[in-house]
C-alpha cells in the first residue's frame, strides 16, 4: 500500500521563526538551510508549489498541477486563502476541496456590488476604509479574518478518519497579517489595528515592538495546533512542510512580503518526514518533484541555484548567497562576493512570462486578504 502523503503550507512564515515551532521541529526536524521562494506573493508561489512552474499568468491548470501524479487514492485539500481555490485551478485532481467562502459580505463587499472593483473610486474608498479600521477598530465583535488552524486540523482528521490511503494538502494562514494570536498582549481589535498601521508605514515604536510579538505569537500558536496533526497521522506518512514566502517584520522599517527581493522574504522554512532531500538548495518549484518522487515540471530533486522574480526584478540563490540587482549578500543579509551567482541572476528568464502583479488579480480577493 502506498504511504499517505501530506503537504502542509504556511502563509508568510519566516525562515528564522521556524525555530519557535518546537513541536513541528520535533516531528520534522530542522529546516533545510537553503530553501527559497520563487516570488514574494502567494498567487505566484503556489504556481510553483502545486504546479512546478515559475510564476507567470495567474493560477494553474490540468497540464501543470502535480495532484494527479500523486499516487494516493483519496485526495483532500483544505485552503484558507482565497487565491488557492477553484477560481485559480487549485481544486483540479482533488476528490474533496474546501476553500474560503465568498458568500459572507462585509461592508466593503457590499459597496463593491454597487461600484466597479477595478475603478479608481473603488480603490480610494477601499483604502479610506482600511485607514478607518486601523485607527478606530471594527464595529462589533472582532474575530479572525481567516479560518483558524484548529478548525482546519479538525476537518482534515475527520475526513481522513478510517481512510488508509490519502493525500492531503493543508494551507494555514497563520502568521499572515493581521497578526492577532489568541494570547496576544493586547485585544484582538487593537492587534489588528496595530498590524494595519505598521503595514501602512504608520506604526510607532510601540506598534512595531508589539507587532513583532504578535507575529511570533501567531507562529507559536500555529505550532500548538499542528501538534495534534503530527500526533494523529501514521508514522510512515510522507510529509512536506514549507512556507510560500517569508515576511519583513520591521527590517529597515519594512513590513509585509511583496515589495522586495530580500533574504527575509525569499528564504523560507522547508522540512520533510519520510521524504529524502539531498539537494544543497531547494526551490519552491521543486515541491511537486518531492511529492511525486521524481522531477516534475520545472522542478528538480537536485539543484545548486534557485531563482525568484518580482516586479521586473530577479534574484538567484545558492547555499550561501542571494544575488539581486542590488548586489550579492549572504543568507543573513551581509554584503558578499559571488561572481558566478551574480551572472546566473542576470541570465535567469524563468518561465518566459511576466509574473502576475496585483493589477492582474480580482479585487475582491485582494481586498479580502488586506491588499487593498
Amino acid at each position: 500500500m502506498t504511504a499517505n502523503t501530506l503537504l502542509v503550507t504556511v502563509d508568510s512564515l519566516r525562515y528564522d521563526h521556524y525555530k519557535y515551532m518546537e513541536r513541528t521541529r520535533e516531528f520534522l526536524g530542522d529546516s533545510h538551510p537553503a530553501a527559497f521562494a520563487t516570488i514574494t506573493a502567494t498567487p505566484g508561489s503556489f504556481q510553483s508549489i502545486i504546479g512546478g512552474i515559475y510564476p507567470g499568468e495567474v493560477g494553474i491548470d490540468a497540464d501543470t498541477t502535480v495532484v494527479p501524479s500523486i499516487d494516493n487514492e483519496y485526495k483532500l485539500g483544505i485552503s484558507t486563502n482565497r487565491f488557492l481555490s477553484e477560481r485559480y485551478g487549485y481544486t483540479i485532481g482533488f476528490d474533496d476541496f474546501t476553500e474560503p467562502s465568498r458568500e459572507e459580505e462585509g461592508i466593503k463587499d457590499k459597496v463593491a456590488r454597487h461600484m466597479n472593483p477595478k475603478s479608481t473610486l473603488y480603490g480610494v474608498a477601499s483604502r479610506v476604509w482600511n485607514v478607518v479600521q486601523s485607527v478606530q477598530g471594527t464595529v462589533g465583535e472582532v474575530g479572525r479574518e481567516y479560518r483558524a488552524a484548529d478548525d482546519v486540523v479538525e476537518e482534515f482528521l475527520t475526513k481522513t478518519d478510517g481512510r488508509d490511503d490519502w493525500f492531503g494538502w493543508l494551507h494555514f494562514m497563520e502568521p499572515h497579517h493581521p497578526y492577532n494570536p489568541n494570547d496576544a498582549p493586547v485585544s484582538r481589535s487593537e492587534a489588528q489595528q496595530i498590524s494595519r498601521r505598521v503595514l501602512d508605514g504608520r506604526g510607532s515604536e510601540r506598534d512595531n515592538r508589539i507587532a513583532q510579538q504578535l507575529y511570533r505569537g501567531e507562529v507559536e500558536e500555529l505550532d500548538r495546533e499542528l501538534a495534534r496533526l503530527w500526533d494523529s497521522i501514521p508514522e510512515d506518512t510522507r510529509v512536506v512542510f514549507c512556507a510560500d514566502h517569508g515576511e519583513l517584520i520591521g527590517e529597515d522599517g519594512q513590513w509585509g512580503h511583496h515589495k522586495h527581493l530580500l533574504p527575509g522574504i525569499l528564504r523560507v522554512p522547508f522540512a520533510t518526514r519520510n521524504v529524502p532531500v539531498e539537494s544543497d538548495v531547494v526551490s519552491l518549484v521543486d515541491v511537486p518533484s518531492y511529492l511525486a518522487g521524481e522531477d516534475f515540471g520545472q522542478g528538480r530533486l537536485d539543484r545548486e541555484v534557485a531563482f525568484a522574480a518580482q516586479s521586473g526584478r530577479q534574484a538567484a540563490m545558492n547555499r550561501d548567497h542571494i544575488a539581486t540587482d542590488e548586489g550579492v549578500r549572504t543568507l543573513d543579509g551581509d554584503p558578499a562576493d559571488d561572481p558566478q551567482l551574480a551572472r546566473a541572476q542576470q541570465e535567469f528568464t524563468g518561465s518566459g512570462e511576466r509574473p502576475v502583479s496585483k493589477d492582474d488579480l480580482p479585487h475582491d480577493d485582494l481586498e479580502a486578504l488586506g491588499y487593498l
